[in-house]
């Protein structure tokens, strides 16, 4: 029998770290008339998020309604089973016969959209996280955070200048990519851009009546001509590759500097092109080039947004901005041609854009910053704004694309936070005796450098976000500490130590809770880990160098933190100090009610009730009944 439940669709709108207390802030202020009408007629709350609470684990918690102990993606970067070296949590990497990159995902439980696809509905997954390799499922998969770009990486982009000062050292640990242009007799400047397997592709540039002219490869004619700030279209690479034969990536230009005395150019990543890619992009194979013809080539990065150049320095904010909003309007297009183009009974579409900002803008609107400074208030103080007014925007044109069958949620991964302390925790399991660097410390006037550890000498090391592994004899290749009461001991002693570090400059307390792996992670924690995994007081933040399994030196324990990286969510905090968001409107959909109690792993067995489908036994999650209208 036909009914009404039948007819329904259900569009999410992913809006990656979203915070309930902004977006309260910013719906009172009436900065978000889309997103009030949605809430007008609909349910609205705080969203519980996973622990730790970072994006591959929460939005593969939403796709499975299950804990990361059941779908297996437990962090960004988490420690390799059985070896002292750190992996990636997403997916494993392996090496083909060409030299190339293979990579399987290491979640182990079905998605939503898979468990849709087995009775017979229609789903499209966009750019949501933890869905590279894409699965096969009847609709469309476009792969997510994890879709790396041509070389293998999150994305790599590039800073081409004449100024040799700006080259980086060779002894440097993190070398940056920086390409010093050399001239030649014709007043050319060269310099390559590296692709797959370090293959190379000359890039030759030169300068005419105020315009820079940038040639790639041995054409005879320049790819683009930018005058300074200006951006290049995607232009396409052919890389001779062995044993793959020509290889198509994209990048994109822009002239930041170009007068008598210094020429510099920024290259974006080097990505995948949408109807050729190199690396697994979407499922089907076709549904991205079919994308592609639909609205022209576009950014296929996991991450598009270069939040490591702005980080490192290789380009400035307002950069950085031209270029995240480029992709997320990208984004945007292909999310709407989807919606109004497509037959589906499921679409979910994923944007970083707060997260992104909120990441890399937090201290320019925050007198209590360690970064903030009046300049880059009035410069970038309203970007966090513009942020959420952007996304609101996305969601306005997304309601006048569906009809009255169609419920829509809204919802976000986890909140965000400010970062005003960075602390260093190998660095104070090494300062507790617990753990021993293999390398010299830096010297106290030198930069600090993140060093190798000892492992014969070190009984706990952390590695990712957080996550602290004891070095057990049988477990680990050289471990030291022994199974049963030994182990249990140290786990005790360095949870009461934890619970008892002092801020030297505050006295406040660094650590809110200790919480054992088996917690997390079930039984299977103490067959590989972690052991244990302290959750931070809001306004401290790990600092960078130590998530892969190093011990910085040349640093305090604690410390200000003066970071473009000012905001952020992973902490490790409790799930309910960054809580996510929860909105929904629709048939079914209850009116007025705030939400209440609602756990990010509830979403996807809601969805499933929503659409009349039964809840499999492997997703964890309850239907939010409290949120449904009466006659569901």
């Amino acid at each position: 029998m036909y009914t009404e439940v039948n007819r329904r669709k259900v569009l999410v709108i992913g809006v990656d770290g979203a915070d309930p207390l902004i977006l309260k802030r910013l719906l009172r202020a009436g900065d978000l008339p889309h997103l009030a009408r949605l809430i007008s007629t609909g349910v609205f709350g705080p969203l519980e998020t996973t622990f730790p609470p970072v994006s591959p684990v929460a939005w593969s918690s939403f796709l499975t309604g299950a804990r990361a102990a059941v779908h297996g993606i437990r962090d960004f970067v988490t420690k390799a089973r059985g070896m002292y070296r750190p992996t990636i949590g997403l997916f494993s990497v392996s090496t083909g016969a060409d030299g190339l990159p293979l990579y399987s995902s290491r979640r182990q439980v079905p998605t939503l959209a898979q468990v849709l696809g087995e009775r017979g509905r229609t789903s499209f997954l966009l750019r949501v996280p933890g869905t590279f390799p894409p699965d096969p499922v009847p609709g469309g998969t476009l792969a997510g955070l994890g879709m790396p770009d041509l070389r293998g990486s999150f994305g790599t982009s590039a800073l081409y200048t004449t100024d040799h000062a700006r080259a980086p050292s060779a002894t440097s640990d993190t070398p940056m990519p920086i390409y010093v242009l050399k001239r030649d007799g014709a007043g050319m400047w060269h310099s390559v851009v590296e692709g797959p397997n370090s293959v190379t592709v000359p890039l030759h540039c030169r300068v005419s009546e105020g315009r820079l002219f940038i040639t790639l490869g041995d054409h005879l004619y320049p790819s683009a001509a930018l005058s300074l700030g200006e951006w290049s279209e995607w232009l396409r690479i052919a890389f001779p590759v062995p044993g793959q034969g020509q290889v198509f990536g994209m990048c994109r230009f822009r002239v930041v500097a170009l007068n008598a005395h210094r020429l510099e150019l920024y290259r974006t990543a080097v990505q995948c092109v949408p109807e050729a890619p190199l690396f697994p992009l979407s499922e089907p194979a076709a549904f991205a080039a079919e994308l592609a013809a639909r609205l022209g080539p576009f950014t296929t990065l996991g991450l598009p947004a270069d939040e490591a150049g702005l980080r490192q320095g290789l380009i400035a904010p307002e950069v950085f901005l031209e270029d995240a909003y480029h992709g997320w309007e990208e984004q945007a297009a292909i999310v709407e041609t989807v919606v109004r183009e497509r037959d589906w009974d499921l679409c979910v579409a994923h944007f970083f854009t707060v997260d992104n900002i909120q990441h890399l803008f937090w201290h320019y609107q925050d007198e209590r910053h360690p970064a903030f400074t009046w300049e880059g208030a009035q410069r970038f103080g309203g970007e966090l704004e513009r942020a959420y007014r952007w996304i609101d925007a996305q969601v306005g044109r997304l309601l006048n694309l569906v009809d009255e069958d169609t419920v829509v949620i809204v919802l976000s991964d986890h909140g965000g936070t400010p970062i005003y302390r960075h602390v260093y925790l190998n660095a104070w399991l090494q300062s507790r005796g617990y753990l021993q660097a293999a390398d010299p410390p830096a010297p106290p006037t030198g930069p600090r450098k993140g060093s190798r550890v000892a492992w014969e000498h070190t009984r706990a090391c952390m590695f990712g976000t957080g996550g602290i592994w004891l070095n057990v004899r049988g477990r680990e290749p050289r471990g030291i500490v022994t199974p049963g009461p030994e182990y249990e001991a140290l786990r005790q002693r360095i949870s009461e130590e934890l619970l008892a570090w002092r801020d030297p400059e505050t006295g406040q307390p660094v650590v809110k809770a200790v919480v054992r792996g088996e917690e997390v992670y079930g039984e299977s924690a103490r067959e590989e880990g972690p052991d244990l995994i302290p959750a931070l007081h809001l306004g401290y933040g790990l600092g960078r160098g130590e998530s892969l399994g190093r011990v910085v030196s040349g640093a305090p324990l604690v410390e200000a933190n003066r970071s473009q990286w000012s905001g952020g969510h992973e902490g490790p905090y409790l799930p309910g100090d960054v809580p996510g968001v929860l909105l929904a409107a629709g048939p079914g959909i209850a009116q007025g009610v705030e939400v209440e109690g609602a756990r990010i792993i509830d979403v996807a067995p809601t969805i499933l009730h929503l659409l009349g489908e039964s809840v499999p036994p492997i997703m964890e999650g309850r239907v939010l009944t409290r949120l449904l209208a009466g006659d569901e």
